[in-house]
C-alpha cells in the first residue's frame, strides 16, 4: 500500500447537542468534558497522535465560545483555524461546504462528538485510496457498537460503500464518523445544496458512493465510540479510564481518576438499566409496625419437626457440594406419573421463571401474559430485554382465550398462564388451557398454589404437550418459602434445555434435605392443606358480610378483595388496615385495574384479626388521606 500524506484535518462543530444538555445547561457538546478534558479537545489530540498538523473547526452554535476556550488550550500543537457556520440548523452536510475553500486536498473529516483511538485515523490513512476518491473508516464488529439504533449503518459491497444510513435494514458495518475526503464530495454537496436548499453528509456520500467512488476502510479494532447521549458519555469515560486517553491495547495503562459509580450502568445493556429492583421493603415494614403478615401469601405454619430433623441432619455435611436432586426428582416424578428426568429444581419457581425466559426468550422477542396476573413474569422478560405483551382477563376474572390467542405473533416466544392464578385465585379450564397448548409454543403452567384448589395438576398434559411447562413450588402449601425451592415438571428434552441454562449447584443441601422430608410428611401435609382451605372459605364468608367488601371466589391460599364500592382506592386500605396492625397487598404491580386487594388466608387468629381491622376501618368510615408511604414500597411476593 502507498501512503499519501495528509495533514489537514476538518472537525464539524457546530451543532447544539440537544441531548447532551443537562437541565439549564447550555453548554456547547463539543466542549462537554469527558473524564475533565473537553470532547473537542480529545478530538484534537487523537488527530495530533496520528499525525495532522492542522485542524480546521467549522463552528455553528456558540461558535465564539468555542473558538475562545480551543484558542487559549495549552495542550494543543496543532494550527487551529476557525470557520463560522450561520446555516448550522441545517443538515451537516452545509458545515462541510462553509470550509469548502480549506478542502482543496485530501483532508481527514472527523465530527467533533467521536472519540476514537488515533490508530483509527492511522488505518484510514494508510489505505491505498484511488486518486480522486474519498474513503470512510468503518467498523465491520457491529455487536460493539454502543447505540445501534442511533448509528449510522452502512453495506459495504467490495470495499465500496453500496448504501449508507440510520434507517438501513440490511447492512454489515457501522459509521465511525472519520473520513478521508477531497473535492470531489464538496461537489457532490455543492450540488445537492443548489438543488435543495439543504444537504447531510451521507447524502454527498451516497452519490458518490453510486459512482464508485466511496470506499469504506476496516477500521480493525481500533476503539471509537459516538458520544451523543449521556449513557454514551458514561459509557466514553468508562473507556478512557480502562484503556487511557489514546483508547489503546493495554488495559489499566490510563491515569486514575476519580469515578462515579453512576456511570457503571453505562456497562449494561439498556433493558437492565430501566430494570427496577425488586424491592423487599415490606417485609421488613411488617415487623417494624407489628403488624399481622397477610400480604405475601406465606403458609402461616412452620415447618413441621420432620422437616426441622431432616435440615439439621443436612446441617452436619455443610462442608460438602450439595447433592441428592436426582433422588429428589425422582420422588416427584414418581407422584406425577411422569418419566424420569422430568423433573427440574430452581431456587423457588421464580428462578425457574427466569431460566425459561433467558433459555427461550432473545432480546426483542414477545412473552404473552395474561393479567392481572404474578408480576415477576414480567419483570424478568424485561430483565432480559423481552417483551411483555399483557393480554387482560375478561371481566369475570377468566383467562381471555380469544385474545390470547389473537394476541400471539411471529416474535411470540412464550407464553404464561398462572392457575389458580395470582392475585384473582380463578382456575383455567383443561379445554381452554389445551387451546393454548395447540400453538406448541412454549407454555409455562404456574401451579404455585394447586394444592389449595379442588382440581388436580395438569402435569398430566405434558405427555400429550411436550411444549407445556408446569411450575410448582414448596412454598406455599408446604410452608417452605424461607428455604426457596420450586420444580419445572416438562418433557425430558425440555429439563435438558433449561438446564443448560440453569446455574449447577443452585439447590442448597438443606433445602434438599427438607423437601424431601415434607414430601413424606404426607398426613401432616393434608391435615394443615384441609384447615387451611377451611380457614380461606370461612375469611371469605365474614369479609363478605362488611358492608362495601367483595371478597371472589378463589383456589389460592389468598382472597382477592373488591373495595370499589367503598369509594376509597387500594393504597388507602392497605395504610388504614395497617393503622390496625393487618398488612395486605394492593395490587398495580400485578396489573390488576380493578380497585381491590389481596388478603393472605393466615392462622384462625390471624383471620379474626383480619376481619376486625376491615369492619374497624369500615365503621370509622376514614375518608381523609393517610400517609402515602406504603404503595410506592411494596414489592411482590410469590
Amino acid at each position: 500500500m502507498t501512503e499519501r500524506r495528509v495533514t489537514r484535518a476538518v472537525i464539524l462543530a457546530a451543532g447544539t447537542g440537544s441531548r447532551l444538555r443537562e437541565g439549564d445547561d447550555e453548554l456547547p457538546k463539543p466542549l462537554r468534558p469527558v473524564l475533565g478534558v473537553a470532547l473537542i479537545v480529545r478530538v484534537i489530540r487523537a488527530l495530533e497522535a496520528s499525525g495532522i498538523r492542522e485542524a480546521v473547526i467549522i463552528t455553528g452554535h456558540d461558535g465564539e465560545r468555542l473558538r475562545r476556550v480551543l484558542s487559549s488550550e495549552p495542550s494543543l500543537g496543532l494550527e487551529l483555524k476557525f470557520v463560522h457556520n450561520s446555516r448550522y440548523h441545517q443538515k451537516n452536510g452545509v458545515s462541510l461546504l462553509a470550509a469548502r475553500k480549506f478542502i482543496d486536498r485530501e483532508c481527514v473529516l472527523t465530527m467533533s462528538d467521536h472519540l476514537y483511538s488515533p490508530d483509527l485515523v492511522r488505518r484510514l490513512l494508510a489505505y491505498d485510496l484511488p486518486e480522486g476518491a474519498c474513503g470512510l473508516g468503518v467498523d465491520y464488529d457491529i455487536e460493539r457498537c454502543f447505540d445501534l439504533d442511533d448509528a449510522t449503518k452502512v453495506r459495504v459491497e467490495r470495499a465500496h460503500i453500496a448504501e449508507i444510513g440510520k434507517e438501513l435494514d440490511a447492512y454489515n458495518a457501522i459509521d465511525t464518523g472519520v473520513f478521508r475526503i477531497g473535492p470531489a464530495l464538496l461537489d457532490e454537496l455543492s450540488r445537492l445544496d443548489a438543488e435543495r436548499g439543504d444537504c447531510s453528509l451521507s447524502e454527498g456520500v451516497a452519490a458518490l458512493a453510486r459512482r464508485g467512488q466511496f470506499f469504506g476502510v476496516d477500521v480493525g479494532d481500533a476503539r471509537w465510540i459516538d458520544v451523543d447521549t449521556r449513557p454514551a458519555l458514561d459509557r466514553a469515560e468508562a473507556m478512557l479510564r480502562v484503556f487511557g486517553d489514546d483508547l489503546g491495547d493495554e488495559p489499566g495503562s490510563a491515569q486514575p481518576t476519580a469515578m462515579n459509580p453512576e456511570a457503571l450502568e453505562a456497562f449494561a445493556p439498556s433493558w437492565v438499566r430501566a430494570a427496577t429492583p425488586y424491592n423487599e421493603s415490606h417485609f421488613a415494614l411488617a415487623e417494624k409496625k407489628g403488624a399481622v403478615r397477610m400480604m405475601s401469601n406465606e403458609s402461616p405454619f412452620a415447618p413441621s419437626p420432620r422437616v426441622v430433623n431432616a435440615i439439621l441432619e443436612a446441617a452436619l455435611r455443610g462442608n460438602l457440594y450439595p447433592g441428592g436432586t436426582e433422588e429428589l426428582a425422582q420422588k416427584v416424578a414418581e407422584r406425577e406419573e411422569l418419566e424420569t428426568g422430568s423433573v427440574l429444581f430452581g431456587a423457588g419457581s421464580t428462578e425457574l421463571i427466569d431460566v425459561v425466559i433467558r433459555t427461550f426468550v432473545a432480546p426483542g422477542e414477545e412473552v404473552l401474559l395474561s393479567v392481572p396476573t404474578f408480576s415477576m413474569y414480567e419483570a424478568r422478560t424485561r430483565t432480559h430485554g423481552g417483551i411483555p405483551v399483557l393480554v387482560p382477563m375478561t371481566e369475570d376474572h377468566e383467562h381471555d382465550i380469544l385474545a390470547l390467542l389473537r394476541a400471539v405473533t411471529e416474535r411470540t416466544k412464550v407464553i404464561f398462564l398462572c392457575t389458580p392464578n395470582n392475585p384473582t385465585g380463578g382456575s383455567i379450564s383443561e379445554q381452554a388451557l389445551c387451546r393454548i397448548l395447540g400453538l406448541g409454543l412454549p407454555t409455562v403452567i404456574d401451579e404455585a398454589y394447586v394444592e389449595f384448589g379442588e382440581g388436580e395438576s395438569f402435569s398430566y398434559l405434558i405427555r400429550k404437550f411436550p411444549n407445556a411447562i408446569v411450575l410448582r413450588t414448596f412454598s406455599k402449601a408446604y410452608g417452605l418459602a424461607g428455604l426457596r425451592l420450586g420444580y419445572a415438571l416438562a418433557h425430558p428434552v425440555v429439563t435438558r434445555l433449561l438446564s443448560r441454562v440453569k446455574v449447577p449447584w443452585n439447590i442448597p443441601a438443606l433445602v434438599i434435605a427438607a423437601a424431601s422430608a415434607a414430601l413424606d410428611d404426607e398426613a401432616e401435609q393434608s391435615q394443615r392443606l384441609g384447615t387451611l382451605r377451611a380457614a380461606r372459605e370461612e375469611l371469605r364468608e365474614k369479609l363478605g358480610r362488611i358492608s362495601g367488601l367483595r371478597p371472589l371466589k378463589s383456589d389460592g391460599n389468598f382472597v382477592l378483595v373488591d373495595v370499589s364500592a367503598t369509594e376509597l382506592k387500594a393504597e388507602t386500605w392497605v395504610s388504614l388496615l395497617l393503622a390496625e396492625g393487618v398488612l395486605v397487598r394492593s395490587l398495580g404491580v400485578h396489573h390488576e385495574s380493578r380497585t381491590a386487594v389481596r388478603v393472605t388466608v393466615g392462622t384462625p387468629e390471624q383471620n379474626a384479626r383480619c376481619v376486625a381491622a376491615f369492619e374497624r376501618v369500615t365503621q370509622k368510615s376514614l375518608l381523609r388521606s393517610p400517609r402515602p408511604f406504603l404503595s410506592a414500597q411494596l414489592g411482590d411476593a410469590e
